[in-house]
């Protein structure tokens, strides 16, 4: 399949998302955000045991737009949710601990889970169908228990226009939420070069096979240590976080222009480390910005709108990519860790002015 088509199917999932993102964030702070959670994981676990059994490009394509409904309910609620259920922890500083903290933990138990399953493929040689029924199921599963484990929380108010127009006028008067839509939308641009390039130059360095998920559980591992770091250590200067946003371009060139392994476990390495210290801190701090009753709206529209410019880098992408044009994906990568970096600093920026102000 080429790597441009690839693009496009992600487009479609994109593109889904975009749609029923915005709307989906609302009706979870109406009727409760644990309750569109659970759907959306139904859903997208449902989309993933359909790649099962999709025998043509049109079972994709609706795979896709399954997927896309799934993610779309999935991203405006459950972090919204938690950090809603925050709101008796009354000292600013120790409640921003909180949320960066429970955001590493939720990133190193999931990658512990992707390193076990990689290593399951690998030493049983399971067929990659029966991997994603499996996956797909526990995805439905562990959503269902999530739901019936814990209490959900939602809005005051209870109209959906009125919801749905305040996280509009939050999102226009903040625009503290823009440079976040660019941040989020760099990062998810970032995550597709790596997505796209590290499977075939992996291959052409003679990794193939079950070896790929050695190369898999490599990333994942540096992505566990990341989220042990930000869960564990006290304090971490902002330096470093500005010095992992410069290693992601970095490490995505190494990859992608890597002649020998050892140069493809470096970039591979770098990446995961960057991006794992990074992503946290980008998705924990958004919510410092955004009122309780309309928290899941608004995150939805930064989602709907961070997919909107994806769509179209996607596909840029897998073209640049198709044409072989290893020159313009290192600007392009460099171009975007520029912005990256811009979008950082301002973050730390507002974040010290919003403890100075307690």
């Amino acid at each position: 399949m080429k790597k441009s088509i690839i693009g496009l199917l992600w487009s479609v999932v994109l593109l889904t998302q975009m749609l029923f993102d915005y709307p989906t964030g609302s009706f979870a702070d109406r009727y409760g955000r644990l309750k569109i959670f659970t759907v959306g994981m139904v859903l997208t676990g449902s989309a993933i045991v359909m790649i099962a059994y999709s025998v043509n490009i049109t079972m994709l394509y609706i795979s896709a737009i399954l997927m896309g409904i799934g993610e779309s309910q999935i991203s405006g609620t459950l972090f919204p949710w938690f950090v809603n259920s925050l709101d008796k922890v009354e000292n600013l500083q120790e409640k921003e601990e909180y949320i960066l903290k429970s955001n590493g933990q939720v990133q190193y138990s999931t990658n512990i889970i992707g390193i076990l399953t990689g290593f399951a493929i690998s030493l049983l040689n399971l067929d990659y169908k029966f991997i994603l029924i499996l996956a797909g199921t526990f995805q439905a599963i562990n959503g269902i228990l999530i739901y019936f484990s814990f209490q959900d929380n939602k809005s005051i108010e209870a109209n959906l226009i009125k919801i749905g127009k305040k996280s509009f006028q939050v999102f226009l008067k903040e625009n503290k939420l823009w440079i976040y839509t660019l941040a989020m939308t760099i990062h998810y641009s970032f995550y597709s070069v790596h997505l796209f390039i590290w499977q075939p130059r992996a291959n052409l360095l003679g990794v193939i096979g079950s070896k790929l998920t050695g190369i898999n559980s490599i990333y994942l591992s540096c992505l566990v240590v990341s989220g042990l770091i930000i869960k564990y250590k006290k304090e971490i200067k902002n330096y470093l976080y500005i010095l992992c946003v410069i290693l992601i371009p970095i490490s995505l060139i190494i990859i992608y222009q890597s002649q020998n392994l050892i140069l493809y476990l470096l970039g591979t390495i770098l990446l995961g480390m960057s991006n794992g210290m990074v992503a946290p801190q980008i998705m924990s701090t958004v919510h410092y910005f955004i009122p309780d009753e309309v928290r899941s709206s608004v995150i939805s529209l930064l989602s709907s709108l961070s997919s909107i410019f994806l769509i179209f880098l996607q596909v840029i992408i897998g073209k640049i990519l198709d044409i072989k044009g290893n020159y313009y994906l290192e600007i392009l990568c460099v171009l975007f860790g520029i912005i990256y970096i811009i979008c950082i600093i301002l973050i730390f920026k507002w974040l010290r002015e919003n403890r100075n102000k307690i």
